[in-house]
């Protein structure tokens, strides 16, 4: 019982620092927003949601000619690509390897 509360112990302090890719949100109870996306303003974050959207098309049309609206087909899939990997939480999956390991121990 006592080194089930110490790996208990061990996971929640875990936690506190691994579990950071999510944060609560005052919006709607029960829902988390990414606390690591980041913005240089409204500006570029309608340029982020407008590149994801033409790499979309581009990846629909079959073919290696971009359609006349996407102007910049490269910088559109630069800016997807590095949003993508901001959302990959490596830190969550360190902890789960942990808490893996953790209730691998307990009996």
């Amino acid at each position: 019982m006592k080194k089930s509360k110490k790996e208990l112990k061990k996971l929640m302090e875990s936690a506190r620092y691994k579990l950071e890719v999510l944060e609560p949100t005052n919006l709607q109870k029960g829902k988390f927003r990414p606390s690591f996306v980041l913005m240089d303003g409204y500006l570029d974050l309608f340029d982020t949601i407008e590149a994801l959207i033409n790499v979309c098309i581009l990846a629909t049309q079959g073919d290696p000619y971009s359609p006349p609206h996407v102007k910049q087909p490269g910088e559109d899939i630069r800016k997807t690509l590095e949003l993508v990997t901001q959302l990959m939480p490596f830190e969550e999956g360190e902890f789960l390897d942990e808490v893996n390991q953790l209730l691998s121990k307990v009996p």
